[in-house]
């Protein structure tokens, strides 16, 4: 098997069997953002159970779906513009036309997702389609996310180049179902999106830089826990990573909120059933 083969395969199995950020921090991303909806969405709080119930369903259909997989990362830094400027070309044409829609597609397609996934929402508001817009705001939720998982925005994404290989579930699972009760988000104010995609794709730039600072405090918390991944490990781990995978989770539940809202008001704002 060849070194592409060997490492889509692995690829494929590791986000076939992790939950993203896991199935609680997704719950949480998701039944959060109502609290930031604006007095104009009141009435789609009582989105919070169903945005929560389905906020992995993205997740559920990779099993059977293989188009699914790739949808939920982008291995940004592959790519040489970005380690030269910090940005890529943001057009899905245009990057295939530059490296090769096959190149594109195996290294994640996760920001084209999430927009069109935005974009599916506009029109179900359109329709007044409200049963599917609930569930297309659930998955517009966790590729919203997935954008904030910063393991999920990066080649290295299982430690494996770092000699750090099954960081991506220690982090991303094991310790935050450890902490999630631990993490509360601070409500603010949210306003309409002027620009979609150029949101998603600064949220991913931003949130590539903790991929380093990541993978510094997981070798620090092995080294303090005598090379073991034990209660020492997560428990270092934590307290060199929750204040800003607090901050990454706070973030990915108010950017949804604010994607929901403005998919609304593009919509035309459709008066909301009570």
């Amino acid at each position: 098997m060849n070194s592409f083969l060997f490492r889509y395969s692995i690829l494929f199995v590791l986000l076939i069997t992790l939950g993203s950020w896991g199935e609680k921090a997704h719950r949480k991303i998701n039944s959060s953002c109502v609290e930031y909806f604006p007095k104009e969405l009141q009435q789609l709080k009582v989105w919070a159970p169903i945005l929560a119930e389905h906020g992995s369903d993205a997740d559920i259909r990779k099993k059977n779906d293989k188009n699914e997989f790739v949808k939920h990362f982008i291995d940004i830094d592959i790519f040489d513009e970005f380690n030269t400027s910090t940005k890529i070309e943001e057009d899905f044409d245009a990057l295939c036309n530059k490296y090769g829609k096959a190149m594109v597609i195996k290294n994640g397609t996760l920001p084209w997702v999430t927009d069109s996934t935005y974009k599916a929402l506009v029109l179900n508001f359109k329709h007044k389609n409200w049963e599917q817009a609930v569930l297309t705001a659930a998955d517009l939720g966790h590729y919203v996310g997935d954008g904030f998982m910063p393991l999920h925005i990066t080649v290295n994404y299982n430690g494996q180049l770092s000699d750090q290989t099954g960081i991506h579930r220690r982090y991303e699972e094991t310790m935050i179902d450890k902490y999630i009760d631990e993490i509360s988000f601070k409500t603010s104010c949210i306003d309409k999106v002027p620009d979609v995609k150029s949101t998603i794709f600064r949220n991913l730039y931003n949130n590539h830089s903790y991929v380093s600072t990541l993978l510094q405090a997981d070798s620090r918390a092995y080294g303090q826990a005598g090379q073991q991944y034990d209660e020492t490990y997560y428990e270092s781990l934590w307290k060199e990573t929750g204040l800003f995978t607090t901050r990454l989770l706070q973030e990915s539940s108010r950017t949804l909120a604010s994607f929901i809202y403005s998919a609304w008001l593009e919509a035309g704002k459709p008066e909301i059933p009570i």
